[in-house]
C-alpha cells in the first residue's frame, strides 16, 4: 500500500529542512551608516549645497545620496572598516573612519599621515558634518618680495657687477706697480686677436670690373 504523508507531516518537514539550511548557510551581519551634511556660515542650510555632493564609502565602492534636508544612509554595509569621504565641489569636509561590527557601529575622524588604527578622536553616530572651508580652486598671485630679487641669478650677476665696478679701482689703486704690471701683460697675451672688416664696396667693385673687362676682351675676340 502506498503511504500518503498528510499536510501536517509535510509542514513539518519543510520547516525542518529550512532551519537546516539556515544553520548551514553562512551568516552576515550588515550594520547601518547615516549622518547629515551641513553647510558653511552662520545660517548653513543644506539646500545650498551643489547637486553634485556624494557620500562615498572607501573611494566610491559605496555611494549615497544626500536627501533635499542633507541627510544621508548606508544600509546593509558588511562588517569591516570604512574610509567615509564627502565629495563637494565647494566645501572640503572631515573624513571618518567607521567601523561596523555585529553591535553598533564605531566613528573616528581621520588625519593624513597619521595611522589608520588611531581610535582617539571618536565621532558620535549619527554624524554630523560641517565644512572645514571652502574649496579653493585658484591660488592667489603673490606680491612683491624683496627675497625674489636675491633668488633671481640676473639680478644676482648685476650685483656683483656692481660692487666690483666700485671695488676693483680701490684694489687696482692699493696694488704693487709689479704686479699691476704682471696683470696687464696677462691681459695682453689672453686677448683675442682683432680682425679686420673686408670692404664689401671694394670687393663689389673689383668684381663688376673683373667681369666687364672680360666681357670686353671676348667681344674683341669675335
Amino acid at each position: 500500500m502506498k503511504s500518503i504523508l498528510s499536510p501536517r507531516r509535510i509542514v513539518t518537514y519543510v520547516a525542518a529542512l529550512a532551519t537546516l539550511i539556515s544553520l548551514l548557510a553562512p551568516t552576515v551581519s550588515a550594520g547601518q551608516i547615516s549622518g547629515t551634511i551641513n553647510g558653511q556660515g552662520e545660517n548653513p542650510h543644506p539646500r545650498d549645497l551643489s547637486s553634485r555632493t556624494r557620500v562615498t564609502l572607501n573611494g566610491g565602492k559605496y555611494t549615497a545620496m544626500i536627501t533635499k534636508d542633507g541627510k544621508f544612509i548606508f544600509a546593509d554595509v558588511p562588517q569591516g572598516s570604512y574610509l567615509l569621504e564627502v565629495q563637494s565641489p565647494q566645501y572640503v569636509y572631515p573624513t571618518v573612519r567607521v567601523v561596523v561590527t555585529e553591535k553598533d557601529p564605531r566613528a573616528y575622524l581621520v588625519s593624513y599621515g597619521a595611522d589608520w588604527s588611531n581610535d582617539n578622536n571618536i565621532v558620535q553616530l549619527p554624524l554630523a558634518l560641517t565644512p572645514r572651508a571652502a574649496t579653493e580652486y585658484f591660488i592667489a598671485r603673490e606680491g612683491f618680495k624683496l627675497q625674489h630679487l636675491f633668488a633671481n641669478p640676473m639680478m644676482l650677476m648685476m650685483g656683483f657687477s656692481v660692487v666690483m665696478l666700485f671695488i676693483m679701482p680701490k684694489l687696482m689703486a692699493n696694488m704693487d706697480p709689479e704686479a699691476m704690471e704682471e696683470i696687464q701683460g696677462m691681459q695682453e697675451s689672453t686677448q683675442m686677436p682683432a680682425f679686420e672688416m673686408p670692404d664689401i664696396a671694394a670687393t663689389l667693385a673689383k668684381f663688376s670690373t673683373g667681369n666687364s673687362g672680360a666681357a670686353g676682351s671676348a667681344k674683341k675676340k669675335q
